[in-house]
């Protein structure tokens, strides 16, 4: 899932538990508004600080079919799950 993805997926999803709040009567709408904006700005941020750890990095160049090797150093070769990454030698 990329990122465009996730906040689409977020953005709908808070906008219908909000619109459930604000038909209960828990919130207003515009507090409703305010919270899912703030959610979504919140969750994306962590979401792409997740996947811009390096390993996160040298997993999305690892997938790509060009990639041969690729040589990182022993933690980030251990963390990525790919026979395409391995430490030097």
């Amino acid at each position: 899932m990329n990122q465009d993805q996730l906040t689409t997926l977020l953005r709908t999803l808070l906008q219908f538990g909000g619109g459930i709040a604000v038909g209960r009567g828990w919130i207003d709408a515009d507090t409703a508004t305010a919270l899912t904006g703030a959610l979504v700005t919140l969750l994306v941020t962590a979401w792409g600080l997740y996947v811009r750890r390096n390993a996160g990095l040298v997993a999305s160049a690892a997938a790509l079919p060009a990639v041969k090797t690729i040589l990182a150093d022993p933690a980030t070769a251990h963390a990525v799950p790919s026979a395409k990454v391995r430490p030097p030698a």
